[in-house]
């Protein structure tokens, strides 16, 4: 029985040599949860902002109005809504600053179970935004997610390199790329106006921010031009209206 034991494991170690350790499904599980929670993260909040553009900007105006009774000069919106954009290259500077003395202090997995704080706050705070009133909140909520985007984008191919086997070590560091793009591919496919980017439906997502902005009464006004009280044909949208 020993010496059966002792070939099974010569024959183990002797493919372990020629072929390399094996992908096991804690390793797969550990992979896709590390790089779900991080990496698509990145992805989503990179490219989020672009369908919900036009709604957001509807939003800060109406918000603006609200406060001081009088619509928001073009170039203030310019300003806010770049800001809106550029906080999160920016909190991903900060992020990548804070990967050294985090790691080193925390290790690669208590700093991505830290690096949750800096996407659930900013969930949270967009997800208020249009209950307070307040565009400010955005801005200061893409700083953070920036900063979430920031360490995961280091610290999750380092956990990662050290996690994988040597001879599985590329495969699985890649996966933190693939879901990078995947985010940013869920990202735009939201966006179409008939899912996610229209004006009842937009989700500011990554977050579930939702923002109600009111619409034009078409039915109101085709009936009016038309000295009836008929509501005329809705227009169909062309292929170029639903994809953005």
């Amino acid at each position: 029985m020993i010496k059966c034991a002792a070939i099974t494991d010569e024959s183990d170690n002797s493919f372990k040599r020629h072929h390399g350790e094996r992908l096991t499904l804690v390793l797969g599980l550990t992979t896709f949860i590390s790089t779900f929670g991080s990496s698509f993260q990145y992805g989503y909040n990179v490219a989020v902002v672009n369908s919900p553009s036009p709604f957001m900007k509807q939003f800060y105006n109406t918000t603006y109005m609200e406060r001081y009774d009088s619509p928001m000069e073009d170039g203030l919106l310019t300003l806010l809504w770049s800001l809106s954009v550029s906080m999160f290259p920016l909190g991903g500077f900060f992020g990548s600053i804070m990967v050294a003395p985090l790691v080193n202090k925390l290790g690669r997995k208590g700093t991505l179970l830290f690096n949750n704080i800096f996407a659930i706050v900013p969930a949270v705070m967009m997800g208020v935004s249009e209950i307070a009133k307040s565009y400010e909140i955005i801005i200061v909520a893409r700083f953070i997610v920036g900063m979430c985007a920031g360490l995961a984008s280091n610290v999750v191919p380092m956990y990662l390199s050290e996690l994988a086997p040597k001879n599985l070590r590329g495969a699985v560091c890649i996966v933190t790329e693939l879901l990078i793009t995947t985010g940013i591919l869920l990202a735009q496919t939201f966006g179409i106006r008939h899912i996610l980017g229209n004006s009842t439906g937009t989700h500011f997502h990554a977050h579930e921010v939702t923002f109600h902005v009111p619409t034009t009464n078409l039915c109101d006004q085709g009936a009016a031009s038309l000295g009836s009280h008929t509501c005329p044909l809705p227009i169909l949208p062309s292929l170029q209206d639903i994809i953005i």
